[in-house]
């Protein structure tokens, strides 16, 4: 082999070695921003599921259990929101009315809890705040 032939073999091999490190490259970019997409469409997934249970709750009409949501019972309601005021926010004669159609709109993350933003029957977006240690629900002071 001459020396003309040795070199252009070390160049192809530079060459394989650049391409592979090329594509390696870009592999981890696209894996790193897919991951980045997934962990943001996802972060909030268990409060969200915790606000669409409640909402799915009051859509059957049992609203002794969508109050326990709250971290109430009907048996031992909380000092500053009974039942019945409850049932003025969220029962059949409350603005929302009878629960037929919802979807949540957004959730955002705040501190120790997460606001997640619904509508429910076309009526103007209720803002909810999940506490992420214990998933109690209540209104959102954001």
């Amino acid at each position: 082999m001459g020396y003309l032939e040795q070199y252009s073999e070390a160049e192809t091999r530079q060459e394989r070695l650049e391409k592979v490190l090329k594509r390696t490259v870009v592999t981890l970019l696209v894996a790193s921003a897919l991951g980045g997409f997934l962990y943001l469409w996802f972060k909030n997934y268990k409060e969200e599921k915790r606000v669409e249970q409640f909402l799915a709750t009051l859509e059957r009409g049992d609203y002794p259990a969508a109050y326990t949501f709250w971290g109430c019972r009907v048996e031992a309601p909380c000092p500053n929101y009974d039942f019945r005021s409850f049932l003025e926010d969220w029962g059949p004669a409350s603005p929302v009315g009878k629960l037929r159609t919802y979807r949540l709109v957004r959730s955002r993350e705040r501190g120790s809890g997460v606001v997640v933003t619904i509508v429910a029957n076309n009526q103007p977006e209720i803002k909810l705040w999940v506490e992420k240690k214990n998933e109690i629900l209540g209104f959102s002071p954001l």
